[in-house]
């Protein structure tokens, strides 16, 4: 509450000036009475005009200050300096402020950032033979009581071999529990229609659409009925009498998009004596009133709510297209990991095979006499190394593929394969572009912090208006029946009319100057928050333009590296066949080949990733039904169509089979 008794505060200025005009000229015998009107009519406007906001805002500060004073020195022992400075100047907020559909930024149409890579086939056999498949199987993997589990998919070499068989076969699967193979777009589709983040984020766009039903509905015409039953009695001394008495109301009320509302209803009240002299009787009126505030509440204020809601809803909009782009994002980084871990996998399957037969060969060298037995033990213990590290990116694939599983709401006890598919990936041109431009143009994120620092100008106007009295025209018209006629008898009569202004003065606004002083900070947050978001969305694009030269120069140079290590493998294998050299420079060639290999699927992943990055921290990724397959994928429509056809396929398929095994 304002401190009412300091001269600080307009309207005791007002009752002071006043009381002293009055006091020099008591004895007058008609000034006084004009005095003490001009005392009450001053007094009154005093009172509605009330404290300016910046006199309440230092109200706030004032108190503020001083508990806050007591307290860090009973807490503390000290006093640190908390001050809320309030440095952005409210003003009237701008029209666009009380839009209910702020405008979105949307991307540009631009070519897909990949797509899958479309391979002619030669018109040729389009299978190899059974021995160019097979080939000489080993004797430890035709016995498939020894295989692991194709679920967890085994560790080591006999794993490792079995799985590359299995990707060669020729003939239907067996019945045991087969893989969900999904490559990039499949992964995708899959996780958009089973993902649990992707349905709870679907979940708050809804409730949000329900706050705006709600407000929506506020401002149409809303029906409301009621009735009571009541008995009534006395005892000996009113003779006991007692009567039954039935009321019913009914009516509808209309809220006005400016403030006040409209009320017509009708209430209908039935007498029944019971006992004693009391009549029975039946009342009943029409009756229409409305109300307009012309001060407090007045205007567009009244719909603060609905503008509120409605934008909300707007930034979830935003916020939901944003998670779509970062779940899709989230997917292919997930995908290109697994995919460089296959192919780790598969270098050291090959590196191990390889450190075998250096092992091999370094056992018959030295039967030879050509190299000593150092040499022998030194490619065993790289042949060790080697299996140890195969069954190492084993377990990290299975992990990462468990972790896919949760990213797209698969079971986690399905068995899951990923496919490798070669993408036609479209690199952006960032010699051209303005990436930080792009980013504060189309991110949506950064369109919705610009927007809530509007709502924050509009919250202090608000918040400014509650400050003011309450002043409101009211009117009122009754019709109902004449005493002793029936209550559908209605005559004009009876009919009352009213009209008037209330006004409620403002001696209490404490909880509304906390509100106004609490909106001046939320602007100047708001404020900061664009300001902060807005860096890190440059920093994020620069880091993402980074990364993506870091990635190109990266896959060029393990490309050479790989090559180089390739041609040094084979000049190192020669030379230990001559026996110029140990084993030592055959197992370095083949790490340092091993290495290369590993760099250049990373860089390949990195690129990939980094593209998709760029687009989605530019705020130019598109995932729309017509922004390529990727948009195809993101499509839930679509998605259900795929899996429905895939499903009827199947069924038929089941039927074709039921029939060739019934004849």
């Amino acid at each position: 509450m304002p401190p009412f008794f300091t001269s600080s505060e307009p309207w005791q200025i007002v009752f002071r000036g006043a009381f002293r005009k009055t006091n020099a000229r008591h004895r007058g015998s008609g000034y006084t009475m004009i005095s003490r009107r001009a005392i009450l009519i001053l007094s009154i406007l005093g009172l509605l005009t009330g404290c300016s906001a910046e006199s309440y805002r230092e109200s706030a500060d004032r108190q503020v200050y001083d508990i806050l004073k007591n307290r860090k020195q009973t807490t503390l022992g000290y006093q640190p300096e908390a001050v809320s400075n309030t440095t952005v100047v409210p003003v009237d907020p701008p029209k666009r402020a009380f839009a209910i559909l702020p405008f979105t930024p949307k991307p540009p149409p631009a070519i897909p950032p990949m797509e899958p890579l479309r391979m002619i086939v030669p018109f040729a056999r389009l299978s190899p033979t059974p021995q160019q498949s097979f080939g000489p199987q080993p004797a430890h993997l035709s016995d498939a009581s020894t295989q692991p589990s194709s679920r967890t998919g085994g560790f080591g070499i006999v794993a490792a071999e079995r799985r590359a068989v299995e990707r060669l076969r020729l003939s239907p699967p067996g019945p045991e529990q087969q893989p969900i193979r999904v490559d990039l777009f499949g992964a995708i589709r899959f996780g958009v229609q089973h993902g649990r983040d992707y349905e709870t984020a679907m979940e708050d766009l809804y409730l949000s659409t329900l706050d705006v039903t709600l407000q929506r509905h506020l401002f149409d015409p809303i029906p409301f009925a009621n009735g009571s039953l009541a008995y009534t009695g006395g005892q000996k001394d009113i003779s006991y009498r007692s009567a039954l008495t039935a009321t019913g109301n009914a009516g509808v009320r209309q809220r006005l998009p400016y403030g006040g509302q409209i009320v017509a209803q009708t209430l209908v009240t039935f007498v029944d004596a019971l006992h004693g002299n009391i009549t029975n009787g039946e009342s009943a009126s029409a009756a229409l009133s409305g109300s307009i505030p012309l001060l407090r509440g007045a205007g567009l204020v009244n719909l603060e709510p609905l503008i509120e809601s409605e934008r909300r809803l707007v930034y979830q909009v935003r916020t939901f297209e944003d998670f779509r782009r970062q779940f899709s994002l989230n997917v292919a980084s997930q995908y290109f990991s697994l995919v460089a871990l296959q192919k780790s996998v598969i270098n050291r399957r090959v590196n191990y095979t390889n450190l075998l037969t250096l092992t091999q060969q370094t056992e018959s060298l030295y039967s030879a006499g050509r190299i000593n037995y150092l040499g022998v033990q030194r490619a065993l213990q790289a042949q060790l190394f080697a299996e140890s590290s195969l069954v190492d990116s084993q377990t990290q694939y299975q992990q990462s593929i468990d972790d896919f599983k949760l990213l797209l709401g698969m079971p986690i006890d399905n068995n899951l394969d990923v496919v490798a598919e070669e993408l036609d990936v479209t690199p952006p041109d960032l010699e051209r572009e303005d990436a930080e431009g792009l980013a504060v143009k189309y991110r949506l994120d950064l369109k919705t912090a610009e927007d809530e620092i509007d709502d924050a100008r509009r919250g202090t106007l608000v918040a400014k208006n509650g400050l003011l009295p309450d002043v409101e025209l009211v009117a009122q018209t009754q019709v109902g029946n004449r005493r002793d006629t029936l209550a559908s008898r209605f005559d004009n009569r009876t009919a009352t009319y009213s009209a008037g202004i209330t006004v409620d003065l403002p001696v209490d606004r404490l909880a509304e100057r906390n509100i106004y002083r609490r909106s001046l900070i939320l602007l100047e947050r708001a404020g900061r928050n664009y300001n902060g978001l807005r860096d890190q969305v440059i920093v994020e694009v620069r880091d993402s333009v980074r990364t993506i030269n870091s990635a190109e120069t990266s896959m060029a140079i393990q490309r050479r590296n790989t090559d180089l290590a390739q041609r040094r493998l084979q000049y190192s294998y020669e030379l230990l066949k001559l026996g110029a050299v140990d084993s030592r420079d055959v197992v370095e060639s083949q790490q340092s080949l091993l290495s290369a290999q590993d760099g250049y699927e990373r860089a390949l992943s990195n690129l990939q990733v980094a593209i998709l990055r760029y687009l989605r921290s530019t705020g130019t990724l598109r995932v729309d039904p017509t922004a390529g397959t990727l948009g195809y994928s993101m499509d839930r429509t679509s998605a259900r169509e795929a899996d429905k056809k895939l499903s009827d396929l199947r069924a038929d398929l089941q039927k074709f089979d039921a029939g060739n095994m019934n004849k």
